[in-house]
């Protein structure tokens, strides 16, 4: 019984001790914070020149912590002054030492019900719009912890239950926030800290806006959980309220890297993977860091005046080769924001990249005029560039050239052409925006219709074109059919001249084998093999295979030039001799 009566003594003691502490502790810190807040400001405000506003902040601060402090120790005040003009009050109460203990048990706990309330109130103000009902949760599973600990056991339920029971629920959230939080990087404990207050800050519905990216970077990312990013507890200047943060939080997949704004200001590229977010800071762009394949329909005009459409085809991405330092002191005076970008600075994972030129990229970006809220992202601007050049290089060129370049060299190609010119005049404009282009070229080109009806400058262009190529067509056409006829010419003279030869080879050979034959049987075969061949040659000229005047022609020749030799030689006395 002693023992347990020293105990009850000793925790009585304990209990007398933190109300006094809890009191006066009280008082002294509500009267720090202000001096706290007026160090803490002096050096910024006096380098601004604004020493006099902050002065001003400080005496309004004491008037508010001086209201706060004297309701603080109101219960107290009023006791003390009942007391002090009731003498048989303060007889009995110095008499009895008891009614000091359950007075200042009472008035403890009317501190603690105010606490509790500005923590309801807080946690009303700050989680209420994108908390839904998570900050009236947390809010009375904390009040309902502290006031299970204070109402049985009072200070010692504090120390004992309610700390013990808060640290548990925190220290699972933290093991909790290290599970289900993707990691960039594991072992960092800056890491595990930020996700930590990631997800306390959203138990209490406090949250920044938690932004998952899925699907294309240009589109408009929407967070996934909503937040606010204007309020942020490190604004006051205590030591354990600036450790407190409520981080937002961006994560990105491998190919992905996002750029941060706060407020006007850009303010760091960050990513692939997890990114966290401060006060005021915002995700702006998110930049896909592999190949970029893009395809549009244009509408141009040639040289020689004829519009038509074209569909060009282009392929870019955000620069990660190492830059010489030629190509370094080319670009950089073009772009300010290229200063170091000649050196990779993420060389981890699969897509590397330089955070300077992803920031030259994003300063491509504009806003559309007439409708603020619509942007011109990095890649779109990037195609108006390759369309821009592909409208300049198609206007320099007739349309001819289009499919015949103008060095109509062997095995010369007139897109190949386009497209070399197209790329040689935007390469160095995307570079100098961090962009690297892989290919640009026309790949089809197409007349535009309106309304069935084709433009009638158009018509009549093509007709001019049409009508050239149609007579060089019929003189390509004529001269291959010259040099046709020319050939065939020479094939038939030569298949009369073996015809005839071997005609005279076999009257030769019939007199070496019986010079009796008579000559005049001789001639007859002859001339009947000469008749044969005149109704083959008209058989032709009947059949279309020969015109009519060829035929009289090779007739005339047949009858005048093989008829009179052979007559000669069979007939005439120099045929006899022979």
């Amino acid at each position: 019984m002693d023992m347990i009566a020293f105990v009850n003594n000793m925790f009585d003691l304990a209990n007398a001790i933190l109300d006094i502490a809890f009191l006066w502790g009280g008082l002294i810190a509500l009267f720090i914070y202000p001096i706290i807040f007026f160090l803490s400001n002096l050096r910024k405000y006096t380098k601004e020149r604004h020493g006099p506003e902050l002065l001003t902040q400080t005496i309004l601060l004491y008037v508010f912590i001086g209201v706060i402090a004297a309701v603080w120790a109101l219960p107290d005040i009023i006791f003390m002054w009942k007391t002090w003009f009731g003498a048989k009050q303060a007889t009995e109460v110095i008499a009895n030492p008891t009614t000091w203990t359950d007075m200042s048990w009472i008035f403890s706990t009317i501190r603690w019900v105010l606490i509790l309330v500005a923590v309801f109130g807080a946690a009303y103000a700050a989680g209420h719009e994108h908390g839904k009902n998570r900050w009236l949760v947390s809010a009375i599973g904390h009040i309902v912890v502290i006031a299970i600990g204070w109402f049985f056991f009072y200070w010692m339920g504090i120390l004992f239950i309610s700390i013990p029971a808060i640290a548990a629920y925190y220290g699972a959230l933290y093991s909790l926030a290290n599970i289900i939080i993707p990691a960039s990087n594991p072992e960092s404990r800056e890491e595990r800290k930020k996700k930590f207050s990631v997800l306390a800050s959203y138990a209490w519905g406090a949250q920044s806006p938690i932004i998952v990216v899925d699907g294309h970077a240009w589109k408009k990312h929407e967070p996934r959980i909503s937040g606010d990013i204007t309020w942020e507890l490190a604004e006051f200047p205590i030591p354990f309220l600036n450790k407190l943060q409520r981080p937002g939080l961006i994560w990105t997949r491998a190919h992905q890297a996002a750029t941060i704004s706060g407020g006007t200001k850009f303010k760091r590229v960050d990513g692939p993977g997890l990114a966290f977010t401060g006060k005021l800071e915002r995700l702006d762009q998110v930049f896909d860091l592999r190949l970029q394949l893009r395809s549009r329909e244009i509408e141009v005009v040639s040289k020689d005046g004829i519009r038509f459409n074209v569909r060009y085809f282009t392929g870019f991405r955000i620069d990660r080769d190492e830059w010489s330092r030629e190509l370094y002191d080319k670009v950089r005076p073009l772009n300010p924001l290229l200063r170091g970008a000649d050196k990779l600075t993420h060389s981890e994972g699969s897509f590397p990249f330089s955070h300077a030129r992803v920031q030259a990229a994003l300063g491509t970006t504009s806003t559309k005029a007439g409708d603020p809220s619509q942007l011109i992202f990095w890649d779109q601007w990037a195609m108006n560039v390759i369309e821009d050049q592909a409208r300049k290089v198609v206007s320099q060129k007739n349309l001819d050239e289009m499919w015949r370049p103008a060095n109509d060299e062997k095995f010369a190609n007139a897109m190949d052409v386009i497209a070399n010119e197209i790329k040689a005049n935007s390469e160095i404009i995307l570079r100098a925006a961090g962009i690297l282009l892989v290919v640009a070229r026309v790949v089809n080109f197409t007349f535009p219709n309106n309304d069935g009806k084709a433009d009638e400058f158009a018509k009549q262009q093509l007709e001019s074109w049409g009508s050239e190529w149609e007579r060089r067509r019929n003189d390509i056409l004529a001269e291959a059919e010259a040099e046709a006829e020319r050939a065939q010419q020479e094939a038939r003279a030569f298949a009369e001249s073996a015809l005839l030869n071997s005609i005279a080879e076999g009257l030769k050979r019939t007199h070496a084998i019986n010079p009796e034959l008579p000559r005049h049987v001789i001639a007859m075969r002859f001339l009947s093999s000469l008749q044969d061949y005149v109704h083959k040659v008209i058989s032709e000229v009947e059949e279309g295979e020969v015109s009519p005047e060829d035929g009289e022609r090779k007739k005339r020749e047949i009858l005048n030039k093989y008829f009179q030799e052979w007559q000669d030689m069979f007939f005439s006395s120099r045929g006899k001799e022979k």
